[in-house]
């Protein structure tokens, strides 16, 4: 049977990859997606789930728009968050399921229901702080000693520091960090292979990471993290005791966390490739 599964997301091209693995995912049943500011503003990252699901024909899947902020990242994934290509999507007509995001989870999360939070944690932190109780939380966010915005801090959790230390102090979550999700990389033959669609909205995240390193391809981050809400088990954790601090990096602390440190990667860049191709 199906286990149920919610998105907390901001599309976002790596988020684009993650949705569609979930969408085209029988052992999940995709419950909704919640938006989030990020990867650019909360109205681009709405209007982006609402394309992707159209897209990929699973209108019956509620959007709900979740908190504000301002957009960080559009010279990694375009000033529309989807590589310049958020055209090439179809518009979608359905109608927002609303902007409660805490009352949503209240509404829908059984005890069956994985939440994965691929963009920053402040919808998390919220619904936590109101008396949410996740039964299982993965979050892609941080790293151990290293970061992809400061030195030190991932971007999910830089962009909201404060959201990312009640998760870590309140609910218990899987994390996948920068330190697993750099060694998971895209390559110019994988997206070969996957649907040409979700490929073309790589070429600015591909070009930023070009010019950085000898990266040919993108990090598929929340796809990642997805692939263990789908397949329990995928990745393998370890326990730390951490916190966050103000800048949004991961120290040492009292909280116990479970932190996803590896994983059959040539096994799950198959997987992936057999589910994004069309």
């Amino acid at each position: 049977m199906a286990h149920r599964l919610i998105i907390d997301t901001d599309p976002g091209v790596d988020d684009a990859f993650a949705i569609a693995l979930a969408a085209r995912s029988p052992e999940v049943e995709l419950v909704g997606l919640t938006t989030v500011f990020g990867n650019v503003g909360l109205d681009l990252t709405t209007r982006n789930a609402q394309r992707l699901l159209a897209y990929l024909g699973r209108t019956d899947v509620p959007v709900v728009r979740g908190a504000e902020g301002p957009g960080g990242a559009a010279d990694v994934h375009g000033e529309d968050g989807l590589g310049g290509q958020a055209h090439t999507l179809p518009e979608s007509d359905t109608e927002l399921f609303g902007d409660d995001v805490t009352g949503f989870f209240r509404e829908r999360l059984t005890p069956e229901t994985v939440v994965v939070a691929i963009g920053p944690q402040t919808n998390i932190a919220r619904a936590l702080d109101a008396g949410v109780e996740f039964p299982r939380l993965i979050v892609m966010g941080g790293g151990l000693d290293v970061g992809n915005t400061t030195a030190r801090a991932e971007f999910n959790f830089w962009a909201d520091p404060q959201a990312a230390r009640t998760v870590i102090r309140k609910a218990n979550p899987i994390v996948v960090p920068l330190n697993l999700t750099h060694r998971c990389i895209a390559d110019a033959e994988f997206l070969a292979k996957v649907d040409q669609t979700l490929s073309n909205l790589t070429g600015t995240y591909r070009a930023y990471l070009a010019g950085r390193s000898e990266n040919e391809g993108i990090y598929v981050h929340d796809a990642v993290a997805v692939a263990e809400a789908i397949i329990p088990g995928t990745l393998k954790t370890t326990t730390h005791l951490l916190d966050v601090d103000d800048e949004g990096a991961l120290v040492e602390g009292k909280h116990q966390v479970e932190v996803a440190e590896d994983c059959d990667w040539p096994a799950l860049r198959a997987f992936m490739e057999q589910r994004l191709s069309v």
